[in-house]
């Protein structure tokens, strides 16, 4: 047994080395091993792959699986699903089945996943016949899952009326259920075709257009509310958000989108677009409901996002989008930016400001922010005296159209009783107030001008409360507001596995106790061709930072932050280097590039946040492997650091440090989410990508001086890089992003 590894750490052998040596021990000792405290998750993951032909273990670690956390399980249903794909495993998917069973969002994200990485195997009529041969037992797992009585039961209680009435509601959920379904992908995919679909209104329009859609799904869902309340997944339209932490009910059921803070962006071929939701969990309805006797209107309106039939061109349409868009030009950039650009999202311009969006430039004067601040820095005596002069400041703190059958056109009828709740008709009342209150809101926000903080704008956090404030949901425990983009001919399953990463890099700083920081955000593929993605709150890009900059005089990022910042200005400065320090040691393991200043965000905490992981791993834009720098790290980073001598920039280099030393304890877990989707895969990424340079980048034999000696030269490399700076005047010359 001393030979099987038995630490995430020591798991830098390959799945036939590792098969080799299970082979060679002990039966029991292996499953006295499995069945202890030690065998993780990622643990188990690697002995899986390991053992995938051996039918024995093979079967035994896929059961394994529903014993793992349900937040692991969640993270790497991708993982589960492109496995299912590309090498089979009955054991694989029967255990996707039963995940099907255990709830409907499960159903849907597996489906999907499932949607979005056979795109090859589409093309062969015998796949694509066995891949929607399985998404219907996937379907039909789902469905059955409202049947929650054993077979033994069912039989033992054949004479119980009680029972009989309960089985009866059991098996009239089972085509409520069918029903459901149909809704929510008629949901999924109309938003989804609502960002091909807007390009072609006039711009001025577009705000007006969409918020006339929100307002008729809002009318929707509160009809389905009403007619099934006695069916909690039926309040609202389920999208598969993850649970934060295990033990943790998903609030992933979408009651309401706001009708405020929504905003159209531009792009050459389709205008993504961003919505507010309010979620709530399925679970919370459950233990809330009181049931009433209550008539309901079952009139529905077949031209609304939940009953709109989706054209059989849809996926084409998408598919298209998709490669003008990498066909765009040679290096796949934006559009030209325009001044009050201040978003998020690569290709994303706001057309027009709503009442969340104010003009930046009629700002004379704003006001700093409270700082949500840590308590520590680091625990390096190297940089006492730095972290004396913080503390004692005051803290603060789509589905896709490939169908099995053909879905109704409207909610069915069953011959169910009208049982409805006291907190339903509660909410029915709060929500008619909620929209008299918001048109005073808005009529009122007409005539002032709204509190504006620098170049963010109005802070989130404040306008996500005065939303809360007035929800009729608010009552809710689970309660949520979720700030997506819609993006429909865009391929977000290289940017999800991107993200997944993240994730972990961020899971592994957080349990070494180091203040590197990372802004994982959440991406749902609905399609090989579109998905959902979190929208990163409070942030502009560094392009519009400039721009600012100039506009307002200020000659430098570090002079905004002592001025904006004022007495936080340390506070701004520290938050700034932490995330500098984590995006750096993923943009060197990643291989990142395409860092121009349209992809770096900075948001109204002073941290750096990245997004847009098009180009990772093997590839570049244009495939010109012009940004040879490990990271970057221009004349401003620096600046704001006090300069290459100060203390500032000592605790950068000890960040970049601990945090590599412990990336390299976590190498194996951030190396299975990678090697897992290398199978037979179509990722641009892998196209010339090297796992064993991979694996070089993160020193796992050094020691510990040399891996210090290697991330200083690392920081030498990047340091004001002559690459990086004419990377960034192209930028600014092909596409008006300013360096």
């Amino acid at each position: 047994m001393d030979k099987l590894p038995r630490q995430i750490n020591e798991m830098n052998i390959d799945s036939k080395t590792l098969n080799s040596q299970i082979r060679s021990t002990n039966t029991k000792q292996i499953l006295n091993f499995f069945s202890s405290q030690e065998f993780t998750p990622e643990l188990l993951i690697y002995y899986y792959m390991a053992t995938f032909n051996e039918p024995g273990p093979h079967q035994y670690l896929t059961q394994k699986l529903l014993q793992m956390p349900y937040t692991f399980i969640e993270n790497f249903i991708p993982q589960f699903s492109y496995l299912v794909i590309k090498k089979g495993s009955k054991s694989m998917e029967t255990f996707l089945e039963t995940l099907c069973q255990i709830s409907i969002a499960n159903f849907l994200k597996i489906s999907w996943c499932i949607n979005a990485y056979s795109e090859n195997e589409k093309q062969n009529e015998i796949a694509s016949k066995q891949i929607e041969i399985f998404q219907r037992r996937l379907e039909k797992s789902m469905i059955n899952g409202a049947i929650k009585f054993s077979k033994e039961e069912i039989l033992k209680n054949m004479n119980n009326v009680e029972f009989q009435i309960q089985l009866q509601n059991q098996f009239s959920e089972k085509e409520l259920r069918s029903s459901y379904i149909g809704l929510v992908e008629k949901l999924v995919m109309n938003l989804i075709k609502l960002s091909l679909s807007l390009k072609q209104i006039e711009p001025p329009e577009r705000n007006q257009y969409l918020f006339k859609e929100i307002k008729s799904t809002n009318k929707a869902l509160k009809r389905l509310r009403n007619q099934y309340s006695d069916i909690p997944y039926y309040w609202g339209a389920m999208l598969p958000f993850q649970r934060k932490y295990e033990g943790q009910n998903p609030s992933n059921l979408i009651v309401r989108i706001c009708e405020e803070g929504y905003a159209c962006f531009n792009t050459k071929t389709r205008v993504p677009y961003r919505i507010l939701v309010e979620t709530i969990s399925e679970e919370e309805i459950k233990q809330k409901q009181t049931k009433l006797n209550q008539d309901v209107s079952t009139e529905v309106d077949q031209d609304d996002l939940l009953h709109r039939e989706i054209s059989d061109d849809l996926e084409s349409q998408l598919r298209y989008h998709t490669k003008c868009k990498i066909e765009d030009n040679i290096f796949n950039q934006l559009q030209n930016y325009k001044y009050d650009k201040s978003t998020n999202y690569e290709d994303s311009l706001p057309e027009s400001p709503n009442k969340f969006e104010q003009n930046l430039l009629q700002r004379s004067s704003f006001t700093s922010p409270k700082l949500k601040r840590r308590n520590s820095w680091s625990n390096s005596s190297s940089i006492t005296e730095f972290c004396v002069s913080l503390s004692e400041a005051k803290q603060t703190k789509e589905c896709d159209d490939v169908k099995y059958h053909q879905r109704q056109k409207t909610s069915i009828n069953l011959p169910t009783t009208s049982r409805n709740s006291q907190l339903l008709k509660e909410i029915n009342q709060k929500e008619e107030q909620y929209l008299l209150e918001q048109e005073k809101q808005s009529k009122l926000r007409k005539k002032i001008l709204v509190k504006m903080q620098g170049p963010w704008g109005e802070d989130w956090d404040h306008k996500l409360e005065l939303i809360k404030e007035q929800s009729p949901f608010k009552e809710f425990e689970s309660y949520q507001i979720r700030a997506i983009m819609v993006k429909g001919g865009d391929d977000l399953r290289q940017e999800l596995m991107a993200m997944q990463v993240i994730q972990k890099l961020d899971s592994i700083f957080k349990a070494g106790g180091l203040n590197l920081y990372l802004k994982p955000y959440e991406i749902i593929v609905t399609s090989e061709n579109s998905g959902f993605l979190e929208f990163v709150p409070n942030t502009i890009s560094l392009d519009a930072m400039k721009k600012y900059l100039k506009q307002n005089k200020f000659k430098t990022l570090r002079e905004f932050y002592k001025f904006y910042f004022g007495e936080d200005f340390h506070f701004a400065q520290r938050n700034f280097i932490e995330s500098l320090a984590g995006y750096s040691l993923l943009t060197y393991i990643m291989q990142i590039k395409d860092r121009h200043n349209g992809n770096i965000l900075i948001d109204n905490q002073g941290y750096l946040i990245h997004i847009d992981f098009g180009f990772i791993l093997s590839i570049s834009p244009g495939n010109a492997n012009f940004e040879t720098a490990p990271f970057k790290m221009t004349q401003d980073y620096i600046e704001l650091m006090d300069g290459t001598g100060s203390k500032a920039f000592k605790y950068f280099i000890e960040l970049m440090i601990s945090g590599f030393l412990e990336l390299r304890k976590g190498f194996a877990a951030l190396l299975q989410i990678i090697e897992l989707m290398m199978e037979q895969s179509n990722f641009h990424c892998f196209t010339f990508f090297d796992i064993q340079e991979f694996k070089s980048r993160f020193k796992l034999y050094d020691s510990e001086e040399k891996c210090h000696q290697h991330i200083m030269k690392l920081i030498n490399q990047s340091v004001n890089n002559k690459r990086t700076y004419m990377y960034d005047k192209f930028q600014q010359f092909t596409n008006g992003i300013y360096p």
